[in-house]
């Protein structure tokens, strides 16, 4: 089987799916199902998705910039630094798709990268949003054979996501593993955006910004310690895949 990663294909396989908030308060969330709602469109999910994973790039560094003042470790710091990897290729991924974010710049309370308990919490909440955002587009692509390979793929990086989720838990000193299934939260991927709405629009109390995302230079210096970090850049997305 063949299987070309291009927007396209995606729009092809979204076609049957039709169209339809990836962030409630700014450190909770709460269950909120679709109910009796179409699904979202190829272009909000991944419009969506592109501007959670350009908040996740933004997030990553600037507590790789803060890390003396976060009390981070050496093997902390590895971690934020390849979660700042996985977060930008998948990043790249969508906006190889034509997705466009949202939104560019964002905002944090203002001691998010110096108290070490709050920022674990808050990348918690973040990462399980994700993973709930990633679920429900791929529930929406593997309703049809023609996206199938979008669904496979979405579930790949959800899965990432929620490694994320454990690695943050641990560094905050809470038990990593604590679930026995990935939060379903969403039927929609639009269905997250309320639930960090604040890091979009600076809405909460205490939040400060805007914050720039990263630069093209400081994806590359990154980049660059791939192979020290032990960084595998040889997995690639299931709908990239020739077989």
């Amino acid at each position: 089987m063949s299987t070309k990663l291009s927007r396209r294909a995606m729009l092809k396989g979204g076609a049957v799916l039709g169209a339809a908030g990836i962030f409630n308060a700014a450190f909770g969330f709460s269950r909120v199902l679709g109910q009796d709602m179409e699904n979202d469109s190829v272009e909000t999910i991944i419009n969506l998705a592109s501007t959670a994973e350009l908040f996740a790039t933004t997030h990553y560094l600037a507590a790789i910039n803060n890390a003396d003042a976060l009390g981070l470790t050496g093997p902390q710091l590895a971690y934020m630094k390849a979660g700042f990897l996985a977060e930008q290729d998948h990043l790249e991924l969508l906006q190889s798709l034509g997705a466009v974010p949202v939104v560019t710049e964002f905002y944090v309370p203002e001691t998010l990268f110096s108290d070490l308990e709050l920022f674990s919490a808050t990348t918690e909440v973040a990462e399980t949003t994700f993973v709930a955002a990633y679920l429900a587009a791929t529930r929406i692509f593997a309703s049809s054979p023609d996206s199938a390979a979008f669904a496979v793929t979405t579930a790949q990086i959800a899965a990432v996501e929620a490694e994320h989720r454990a690695l943050v838990r641990q560094i905050g000193s809470r038990l990593a593993n604590n679930i026995s299934y990935a939060q379903y939260q969403f039927d929609n991927v639009s269905g997250a955006v309320p639930v960090l709405q604040a890091f979009l629009d600076g809405s909460g109390e205490g939040f400060v910004g805007p914050i720039a995302p990263p630069t093209a230079d400081d994806v590359m210096t990154i980049r660059a310690e791939a192979e020290e970090l032990g960084y595998d850049t040889s997995v690639i997305a299931y709908a990239a895949m020739d077989m």
